[in-house]
């Protein structure tokens, strides 16, 4: 599955598109700097993979689902 970054992971810049690579936790909180806002609701986080092998853990959050 593909999706487009909505802000800056590690390695990978916004708006760049990556592959989701698996499931990997449940991010339990998150602060007013994280794009979505604050939150204490649980999101599942996955790894994500770039076209130059980078490879990040992403809340679902900030990814947008691309055909």
């Amino acid at each position: 599955m593909k999706a487009k970054l909505l802000c800056k992971a590690g390695e990978i810049d916004e708006e760049t598109a990556v592959d989701i690579v698996t499931h990997v936790g449940v991010n339990e909180s998150r602060s007013a700097r994280d794009v979505g806002g604050e939150s204490t609701t649980p999101a599942p986080v996955y790894e994500v993979a770039d076209g130059d092998g980078h490879v990040e853990k992403v809340d679902t959050r900030d990814l947008e689902v691309v055909p």
